[in-house]
């Protein structure tokens, strides 16, 4: 305690009433503990679920619920055969715009049939696009 008193001594000058509230065992104690709880590893099980959600909107009308699905970081495979050419593009548009804010990534897997997948999914395969752009068809 003698740097205790001899710190309190020079700031607040000599003080005979003083009574120290804890001793030098104290100190070093709390300093271990502290020193514990800064070492101690902790574990986390965690588990990754991916969530598929499947698209099959008949017109523009519905974009929005498959954006927040989009938002909601899940998984959507879109398949836009149902609907007419021009709501289509509408639709890709506006997907597009989400899944570029959501920095999620977009593959065609066959015609009219696209995956969106958020960042942290990824997609192995054959590139699907280019097969069905070497078999004839057009997009």
């Amino acid at each position: 305690m003698k740097v205790f008193d001899t710190l309190k001594n020079f700031v607040l000058g000599e003080d005979e009433d003083y009574q120290p509230i804890y001793d030098e065992e104290d100190v070093a104690q709390t300093v271990d503990v502290a020193e514990e709880r800064r070492n101690r590893e902790v574990k986390i099980a965690t588990t990754a679920t991916v969530q598929i959600v499947l698209a099959r909107p008949a017109d523009f009308s519905e974009v929005k619920s498959i954006g927040d699905d989009l938002n909601n970081q899940k998984t959507v495979l879109l398949n836009l055969e149902q609907v007419k050419s021009d709501d289509a593009k509408r639709i890709m548009d506006f997907l597009s715009g989400v899944a570029y804010a959501n920095d999620a990534t977009i593959k065609m897997t066959a015609q009219k049939t696209f995956v969106i997948m958020p960042k942290n999914v990824g997609f192995s395969g054959v590139d699907l696009m280019s097969e069905l752009e070497n078999s004839g068809y057009t997009f």
